[in-house]
């Protein structure tokens, strides 16, 4: 869920908290706004590896403060409860303000609007949306690096076949996006071919750092690179996979 889509649902529960602040402790509809709360709230930052994100942690675990003991009366408890609900009130503000600062209102449409090319959506979009970012990424790098061995007709692996798809110095590319005829262009292919090359090494690295994979827009990001990837394959121009004879020649 994107910040757009998610800031009026928060504004919502924080909303209704108002009345259930006023309902005892057990009532049913307490269980019902923590319910939907927490899914709002996984929808937003999805569960990394498999858990609740940290944001989603501890609005679920929010303590009022005061210590519990047992045979507390319900008094008790209910003072318990309702200062508890005002700390989850101060978290849900907090993370509203955080979303907001994410959805500047020049980008309030268009990551509505993207889908992932439809391969990498088979790899790894129902990996990214349950919150498994990282097996999500290198599914979809390995996607890219199979897409440029079929296409290229190269056998090769990491750098080497890299170089030998898209390199325009000495050669011509096996796998060409543009004519080749002027400086431009001729850098144009060279940084392509290093942002594929990037995407080896991120393979490489089996997405290490959680860091890296703990957000859900950042790992959205990272899938929309192995996307635009693939798109520019399908458009790409391709050449005879040069002889052995010939690249000795050169």
């Amino acid at each position: 869920m994107s910040p757009e889509q998610a800031i009026p649902l928060i504004r919502r529960q924080i909303e209704r908290l108002a009345e259930v602040i006023k309902l005892p402790f057990n009532h049913a509809g307490v269980d019902a706004w923590e319910s939907t709360t927490e899914n709002i709230l996984n929808a937003v930052y999805g569960l990394p590896d498999g858990e609740l994100h940290r944001n989603t942690h501890e609005l679920k675990i929010a303590d009022s403060g005061e210590p519990m003991y047992i045979n507390m009366s319900d008094a008790a408890i209910q003072r318990h409860f309702i200062l508890r609900q005002l700390k989850r009130k101060a978290l849900l503000e907090a993370y509203l303000e955080q979303l907001q600062d994410l959805a500047p209102p020049a980008a309030a449409t268009a990551s509505d609007q993207y889908r992932f090319h439809s391969e990498i959506e088979r790899v790894g979009g129902l990996m990214y949306r349950d919150g498994h970012y990282k097996a999500a990424a290198l599914e979809a790098y390995i996607r890219v690096i199979e897409e440029v061995k079929r296409r290229s007709g190269i056998a090769d692996d990491g750098d080497s076949l890299m170089n030998r798809a898209f390199g325009c110095d000495k050669q011509t590319p096996v796998i060409q996006f543009n004519t080749l005829q002027t400086d431009a262009e001729r850098d144009e292919q060279r940084g392509l071919m290093f942002l594929f090359k990037g995407i080896v090494g991120l393979r490489n690295s089996k997405a290490h750092s959680n860091t890296l994979f703990n957000d859900p827009h950042r790992a959205h990001e990272y899938l929309a690179l192995a996307s635009l990837l693939l798109r520019l394959l399908e458009i790409a121009k391709v050449n005879p996979v040069p002889s052995q004879e010939s690249r000795l020649a050169e």
